[in-house]
């Protein structure tokens, strides 16, 4: 194995003295690196060192028997179109065993895939148990079948690194924000064009420092030794809270869980003592919750999680990772949702970064991509029909003026006209849904518009958009996940004031003239720029430490589910052995 190669296969997998790569915040998403492709569009043709014309002879007629079935050994191709047409270009001539330097370019493709666990996904699918038997063999069959067997394998793993490898409508996802994988015979092309060719395979991997740090952590917690305090089952209080300075039988048990042995002078074994204290804080922290040392439910809930949860929290994450555009614009925004935190992005720069307030449980933010366009000054809100229906009805039926202290108008338009109704005329007992659909309700712009002064101009087919509030102590809660969907900014001028920049002439002085205007007006952004609604459940804070955050939306567990289905990673064990088989599902092959 070269040692270019080795030192860039393992630089992310040495724990110990690893340092924070650049970029914090919303850096951790974007690409370290630029990897260039291939210089040339065609697969090399090597010089095939056989033993005699004879051995190549069968060799050639294995790999074109095969390809016409479609398998081998029976592994079904999952692209068996592309296969043959990659070796139809070279007439069934293999393209890696006889290629100059093959017995170098083989022990690097199986150290890529030994090691495709730590991106989250299981080397079984791979072909790599097949591959390290029969690399080495001199049986002209063998060399034909691990051809092949490599070629598959590049192809699956390139495709599996480079885009969304899951069928988006069973995760509740539209394929058309994210990145989908490279076409099979894009990837064989590039890797088998290269001087280094499984160098080359594993740089279609992200690069960024986020996704570094996540494979790290992957490393670090399948050596873990906590996995032997977990078999001392969880830590709970009764289902209460238990305060510093408060007596509890579980103490014990849970100063066991943080690591830390009893010091008498401290006080008795089942003080809850400042020592141990100050460690649940930290752990507090790390985990995005308030730092005060009090254990409740939340803090429970991640104490309790086990070391194989938290590896599976970090493979939805790098799964979620690679579906982003690698290559992102000089200038964008980033809105993570679990963390309920806002990054404007100017170059390697974080120009500004708030907390947001984002869609409860029952009515969460979406994931998606779109491009700003504007800023709305002073805007009205339209009711949208979630809140007509879930919030507002109710309390209409029990007080038909409900509204007007919100200066909130009801509305129809007919034949084109509006025509402002009486609350009070509307059975609103009796209201059915398609009677709400035809009744308008508008705030007018003010102190007390539930968009505040701000909205962010913003194009998609969910109508989420970042907007100001008029609720800004909200965004003092540590639990934020408190608007019907749309994301509320506690620094909206600073965000307009990013988006609006660039536009010739434009200044603090001319945005406070619009808002003090009162009238609701519009400005185009000159330059338009992408918004990122993401979904991370893992983070890295200021400090750029790992954050592992909640599962606000259970989208971690819906994406592991399917992941498990398709028998798509694998975890060691305690002792290193790998679980989590290749499906036999051909769908999934």
């Amino acid at each position: 194995m070269s040692a270019r190669f080795s030192h860039r296969l393992f630089k992310s997998l040495m724990i110990a003295g690893a340092s924070v790569a650049i970029g914090i915040g919303a850096a951790q998403y974007a690409r370290a690196e630029t990897v260039d492709g291939p210089t040339s569009p065609s697969l090399k043709m090597a010089a095939l060192p056989f033993a005699n014309i004879g051995e190549n002879r069968i060799i050639r007629s294995e790999i074109a028997t095969n390809l016409m079935s479609g398998s081998v050994d029976g592994r079904t191709f999952r692209n068996p179109d592309a296969m043959q047409a990659a070796y139809a270009s070279r007439s069934s001539e293999p393209l890696w065993v006889g290629r100059d330097g093959a017995e170098t370019d083989i022990a690097d493709f199986i150290a890529v895939l030994e090691q495709s666990w730590t991106h989250g996904l299981n080397p079984e699918q791979y072909h790599l148990t097949q591959i390290k038997t029969l690399a080495g063999s001199e049986s002209p069959q063998d060399k034909a079948h691990l051809d092949l067997l490599i070629s598959d394998a590049v192809m699956r793993y390139g495709q599996d690194v480079s885009g969304m490898r899951v069928a988006p409508d069973r995760i509740r996802q539209k394929a058309e924000y994210w990145r989908q994988p490279m076409a099979a015979s894009d990837v064989l092309t590039q890797v088998s064009s290269s001087d280094d060719p499984a160098e080359t395979l594993e740089e279609l991997a992200p690069q960024g420092s986020l996704y570094d740090r996540l494979r790290d952590e992957l490393v670090t917690l399948s050596r873990s030794p906590e996995r032997a305090a977990e078999e001392a089952g969880p830590v709970n209080f009764g289902g209460g809270l238990l305060r510093p300075g408060e007596y509890h039988k579980n103490v014990p048990k849970l100063r066991a869980r943080m690591g830390q042995s009893h010091d008498p002078a401290y006080g008795p074994e089942n003080l809850y003592d400042d020592e141990l204290a100050a460690a649940v804080m930290k752990f507090q922290a790390q985990h995005g919750l308030s730092a005060d040392g009090v254990l409740g439910p939340k803090t429970l809930a991640f104490m309790n999680q086990s070391v194989r949860e938290k590896m599976e929290q970090i493979i939805v994450n790098l799964e979620r990772l690679r579906w982003l555009e690698q290559e992102k614009p000089r200038r964008y925004i980033l809105v993570n949702i679990p963390s309920a935190t806002l990054w404007a992005v100017e170059g390697n720069d974080v120009a500004a970064q708030m907390p947001v307030i984002v869609g409860r449980k029952d009515r969460p933010t979406k994931s998606f991509t779109t491009e700003i366009t504007g800023i709305r000054f002073n805007p009205k809100w339209n009711v949208p029909t979630t809140i007509k229906t879930k919030d507002y009805l109710p309390r209409l039926q029990e007080d038909p003026y409900y509204l007007q202290d919100k200066g909130i108008e009801v509305y129809r338009v007919i034949e084109g006209r509006r025509e402002t109704v009486d609350p009070a005329s509307v059975d609103w007992a009796n209201m059915t849904r398609s009677d709400l659909a035809r009744l308008n309700m508008q705030q007018g712009s003010g102190d007390n518009n539930a968009l505040g002064r701000i909205r962010v101009l913003m194009p998609n087919q969910y109508d989420i958009y970042l907007h100001d509030t008029n609720s800004p102590g909200l965004f003092a809660n540590n639990d934020r996940t408190l608007s019907s969907g749309c994301v509320r900014m506690a620094d909206p001028e600073k965000v307009a004031r990013f988006i609006l920049g660039p536009n010739p002439g434009w200044s603090d002085d001319r945005m406070h003239s619009l808002i003090a205007r009162g009238s609701t007006s519009e400005v185009r952004a000159e330059q338009k720029l992408p918004v990122y609604f993401l979904y991370q459940t893992v983070w890295l804070d200021n400090r750029g430490q790992l954050v592992y955050g909640p599962d606000i939306y259970r989208e971690d567990q819906r994406l592991l589910a399917v992941l498990k289905d398709m028998k798509a990673y694998a975890i060691p064990d305690r002792d290193g052995v790998k679980f989590a088989a290749i499906s036999q599902n051909p769908a999934i092959q």
